[in-house]
């Protein structure tokens, strides 16, 4: 298997150009310029090559060699615009789009994502250092101290060991190194904002460790009336560490030992959407303010630990990953939006997984290049339990409910063999090919009560037994192939083409907010794409560009009812567009980058959609309905996003240099239920950082600004049934400087 150093040193030797080049670190599909040396050190010297690898193939590759659409983005390249957890990747990446609903983060591709909660896992997977994240709580990821972020499209089942029908986000942790260093950086910004960062690396040729460390904390944006606090979007404290450890007990064995761990508290407030006014009847009715009697808290912890082993057998490479990993939140919110008792929930959620992969690859330098791979996971996760509390005439209407309990486990037990092949067909075309079989058990048992205030006191919830009765349980078994088939081919000696077509699935189960509903079928995904992707002679210019189309079916669509979050299956929907990138070096001294995507998404047939009936003089406010949805545009899949990013180092002699540093990202728009009538507008936001740094160690100061425009974008959207509908305003304009020191 090539290094990083080998591959350094294949582009450099195919690289012709001026000898006085000053190198720049980036990626085709990043929507920022990545690892910019001035950015960390003063200028380097002409000459110097300098080259991101991404390993979206499972092997380290050069960017313009990789027939798929991806974007890689470097940690150093986040941290310079404070784009540090996932949520901010939306901001870089022309495909995605980050949104949460309530404590679940959720990704979306080129418009394939869902809702996803317990029993309904995300249609984009996450990876850290090649562990799969089960949960989409623990997808709310920090990404301080990390290498780099790979976000791939389309179907990736034939490389990963989890299968992947929208795509996939790689997340890569640094790696220690034997030299002694260590790093602190300090940052104060707007609304209280602290956070304190610490690494550590060193060891020798064998045995190597690092730490990374981080603690924070933001006061609110605004106030909750009601409590008279300012707590709107409030982090009380967010904690994390990484750890690695690298063993090397003889030339071709390594063995990583990787641990993480994140404990988050912070505030979930909600507030109304204008034009939808609230069952709560809040005081107020403002994008920040709020007016709510009830918690928003969130308390979330989660992290896990890994032992990876890679070995050398002749000519091959074998790789062992183990994994476990958990997770526990607790979360309360106020859906009825008010200053009354109406309506309120509070969760406790819980999962474990463990999860081991074998694989085998061939030589990089063997004539077919290939990998191979085992893959087993198994899930147990818990509502234990979810509550909801009723009061006052809402209660009334329904009977005299107080408190509906819902307690419930869901477990999966999934197992996959995988292999992909590249052969070569003469010096310029290559046929890949790829094949995935999964059998996936999903099991889940519920019991459930709900308390009224006139006998019989206790009954069940409807197709539920008591806790005190023998619970629900039932179990399905999916079996499914998925495939990969690409042919790509270098038109020059600037340019490759690709063709490709893949498919890939994700297996059926049952909601854990709803297990009496009727389980989700599983769902399919034909994704077809053509790309290029340019490289100029002087390294200076590169581009890409694909179009594609994705015939999805049977595509799991999540909505909330009086039940809680139901998922069923849509008949199906069509996928197109196109996504372009280009990263430019101006000057030896300034980069720029581009990336856009236009989309169009829509169901082709859904005709038994839950809808909403937002009539103001309706009987049940905001009642749920069906209705067909049929040609409305896929949730979260905007029309169209462009991400304009640049970099400009000004030398400023033996004091080093200051890199600017300036990001544009703009969203058309899109709508957040099926029914097409609830939308986030257009937005745009712009991040700026001004850094100096005079030498690779010592001190460095960077000042930064995020949505600086002060725009006024949702980082939540959501219609829950009977109380209206519910938005979490994204972060106002924030001002900040950090201090760092690199010993």
């Amino acid at each position: 298997m090539l290094g990083t150093d080998g591959v350094a040193a294949a582009l450099a030797a195919r690289l012709v150009g001026p000898a006085k080049l000053v190198a720049w670190l980036a990626t085709i599909g990043s929507a920022v310029v990545c690892d910019d040396p001035a950015s960390a050190q003063p200028l380097p010297d002409a000459g110097s090559v300098d080259e991101l690898v991404v390993t979206a193939r499972r092997l380290p590759e050069l960017p313009e060699d990789v027939p798929i659409a991806i974007t890689a983005v470097s940690g150093e390249a986040l941290e310079r615009l404070q784009a540090t957890d996932m949520a901010s990747l939306g901001k870089v990446a022309p495909s995605l789009v980050m949104v949460r609903t309530g404590a679940f983060t959720q990704p979306y591709l080129r418009g394939v994502g869902k809702r996803s909660t317990l029993g309904v896992e995300n249609a984009v997977a996450t990876y850290v250092d090649g562990v799969y994240l089960a949960s989409s709580i623990s997808a709310l990821l920090d990404l301080r101290g990390i290498e780099r972020v790979e976000i791939i499209d389309g179907p990736q089942g034939t490389l990963f060991g989890r299968n992947s029908i929208g795509g996939v986000i790689q997340v890569l942790t640094r790696d220690p190194q034997r030299e002694e260093s260590a790093e602190a950086e300090l940052h104060v910004g707007s609304y209280g904002y602290v956070r304190g960062d610490g690494y550590l690396t060193g060891g020798s040729d064998r045995l190597a460790a690092n730490l990374a460390v981080s603690l924070s904390r933001n006061g609110g944006y605004d106030a909750n009336l009601f409590s008279g606090k300012s707590d709107q979007g409030e982090v009380g404290h967010s904690l994390v560490a990484r750890s690695k450890v690298v063993w090397r007990p003889a030339e071709p064995v390594r063995v990583t030992l990787a641990a993480d761990y994140q404990d988050i508290d912070q505030d979930f407030s909600q507030r109304p959407v204008s034009g939808f006014l609230p069952i709560g009847g809040p005081s107020v009715l403002d994008f920040r303010i709020g007016d709510q009697d009830a918690s928003n808290r969130y308390r979330f912890r989660y992290g896990g630990a890994s032992v990876r082993a890679d070995a050398g057998i002749g000519d091959l490479t074998f790789m062992s990953l183990t994994a476990v990993r958990g997770m526990h939140a607790h979360y309360a919110t106020d859906l009825d939006q008010g200053p009354r008792p109406l309506l309120s929930a509070e969760a406790v959620a819980r999962q474990d997984q463990l999860s081991q992969e074998l694989q085998l690859q061939s030589s990089a330098s063997a004539p077919v290049r290939w990998v191979a791979g085992l893959y087993y996971i198994h899930i147990e996760e818990q509502y234990a339990p979810t509550r909801f509390d009723f009061g006052r005439e809402y209660s009334a209407q329904r009977g005299g409910l107080v408190r509906q309990t819902l307690s419930d486990t869901g477990r999966v037990s999934s197992y996959a063999g995988y292999g992909q092949a590249t052969v070569p067909i003469g010096e310029r075309t290559r046929l890949t090919g790829g094949l995935r079989y999964t059998v996936e058990n999903r099991s889940v048992r519920a019991q459930g009560e709900r308390l009224f205030d006139n006998p019989p006191f206790v009954r069940p919830i409807p197709g539920l037994p008591l806790p005190e009765q023998e619970p629900f349980r039932s179990s399905r078994t999916f079996r499914e192939v998925s495939w990969r088939l690409s042919l790509d081919r270098d038109l020059s000696d600037r340019v490759m083409g690709w063709l490709s077509a893949s498919r890939g699935f994700q297996s059926g189960g049952w909601n854990l907010q709803s297990p009496q509903s009727p389980s989700f079928a599983p769902e399919g995904l034909v994704a077809y794409e053509a790309g290029l992707k340019y490289l100029d002679r002087s390294g200076r210019i590169r581009a890409d560009a694909s179009a594609f189309y994705y015939d999805y079916s049977d595509l799991q669509v999540s909505a909330f009812t009086p039940l809680g979050s139901v998922t069923t299956n849509a008949a199906s929907a069509g996928i197109y567009g196109v996504d372009a990138q280009v990263t430019a070096q101006l000057a030896a001294s300034t980069d720029v980058a581009f990336g856009a995507q236009l989309l169009e998404a829509r169901f082709d047939s859904f005709p038994n959609a839950t809808c909403t009936d937002y009539s103001p003089d309706a009987a049940t406010p905001y009642a749920p309905v069906v209705c067909d949805v049929s040609g409305n545009r896929l949730p979260f899949a905007p029309r169209l996003k462009v991400n304009v990013a640049a970099n400009h180092s000004i030398s400023i002699g033996r004091n080093g240099a200051v890199l600017l540093s300036g990001a544009l990202a703009f969203n058309s728009g899109y709508f957040s239920e099926a029914d097409n009538v609830v939308r986030q507008a257009a937005f745009a936001t712009l991040d700026l950082s001004a850094e100096w740094r005079p030498a690779p160690r010592g001190p460095s100061v960077r000042l930064w600004a995020l949505n600086v425009t002060n725009s006024r974008y949702y980082d939540s959207l959501v219609t829950f049934p009977t109380t209206g509908v519910l938005q979490r305003p994204a972060a106002p304009r924030r001002l900040g400087v950090s201090i760092g020191y690199v010993f």
